[in-house]
């Protein structure tokens, strides 16, 4: 069963893990091999790169990066309800569906 691994990899217990005990979907699980990814406990936002502030920290339904609320562009005062998906995978999202003629 393949694994996914922390950057910070051997500071913690939890750096390495199964996808699905993650609870990752199929997409989640591939997205996370295109960039560095870290675990829960060593998260910190894609944009500033700082893990202070955890609790203003939103977590791509589609990727797993962190966000604070407040690096965003425009800034998020209440965490979404439903799923939040980064400009990222909004943005890879529009370029898959244009590539087959939709309009996302």
């Amino acid at each position: 069963m393949e694994s996914v691994q922390c950057l910070q990899a051997g500071f913690l217990p939890v750096d390495v893990g199964h996808p699905t005990c993650l609870q990752f979907t199929t997409n989640m699980t591939e997205a996370v091999k295109t960039y560095q990814w870290q675990c829960i406990e060593c998260k910190s936002c894609s944009l500033c790169g700082t893990s202070e502030n955890d609790d203003q920290l939103l977590f791509c339904d589609d990727c797993d990066r962190g966000y604070h609320m407040y690096c965003l562009n425009p800034p998020v005062f209440e965490p979404p309800e439903g799923s939040w998906s980064c400009h990222l995978c909004r943005e890879l999202l529009r370029e898959r569906a244009s590539a087959f003629g939709f309009q996302a």
